[in-house]
């Protein structure tokens, strides 16, 4: 059992309300100060409470201080329940704290670091994405270019086929229409041969006519002759 009039009640030692010194969990330390022979009070009328010191040279030093039971404020009233440390423990726990701290403040700095290295893995990696997107689009938009250029380029050719097909088709009717010409030409030329072959069979029996016209009149000539003698 625990007797509260052991230690000190400090005026010139951190209070409760001390910013320097903070506190830390003792599962033999812990709760109110109503176990023993009569509850200690603080200057609110209520029981203190149990607090074991961390940080400075009172780390582990056991005290009672005001809980702030009344509306969450917290009176001045402060008690060591254990006695002051000797010096040498004093300068180490000083130290120990001095060297905490430090390490804490190393492993802050070391968080920050990180977080600030995460912030930069961040932005490149926005970045990346912002690059990996950019690249996308110009992807996109060449694939789309092309899409158009396949289309444009189909569609010429379809025309250049339909223009080919319909030369093909001129030709050909041209073709025709020259072996056509080729054929009554040549049927012409036949028919010509045949009339100029007519004629000259014309000419012969007309010729012949003659001749056997004038060898008549002749011959009627010298019956003539004879006839009036």
């Amino acid at each position: 059992m625990v007797s509260w009039s052991d230690g000190e009640e400090s005026t010139h030692y951190p209070t409760s309300s001390d910013d320097s010194m903070n506190n830390t969990y003792d599962s033999d330390f812990c709760g109110l100060a109503d176990d023993g022979e009569e509850p200690v009070l603080c200057k609110c009328g209520f029981v203190a409470a149990k607090f074991v010191a961390w940080g400075g040279c009172n780390t582990g030093r056991r005290y009672l201080a005001c809980e702030g039971q009344q509306e969450g404020e917290k009176c001045s009233y402060m008690h060591w329940v254990d006695p002051v440390w000797p010096d040498s423990l004093m300068k180490a726990m000083g130290k120990l704290c001095e060297m905490f701290e430090e390490a804490k403040q190393g492993r802050m700095n070391d968080a920050l670091d990180n977080v600030e290295k995460k912030f930069d893995f961040e932005d490149q990696i926005k970045k990346l994405n912002q690059d990996l997107k950019k690249a996308q689009d110009e992807v996109e938009k060449e694939v789309k270019e092309k899409q158009v250029t396949f289309a444009l380029k189909a569609k010429a050719e379809q025309a250049l086929m339909a223009a080919t097909a319909e030369i093909q088709e001129k030709m050909t009717t041209e073709a025709t229409t020259v072996n056509m010409h080729k054929y009554l030409l040549v049927k012409a030329e036949k028919e010509r041969d045949k009339y100029m072959e007519e004629k000259r069979k014309l000419q012969s029996i007309v010729s012949d006519l003659l001749k056997e016209k004038e060898g008549y009149r002749v011959k009627f000539k010298k019956i003539k002759e004879i006839v009036e003698i």
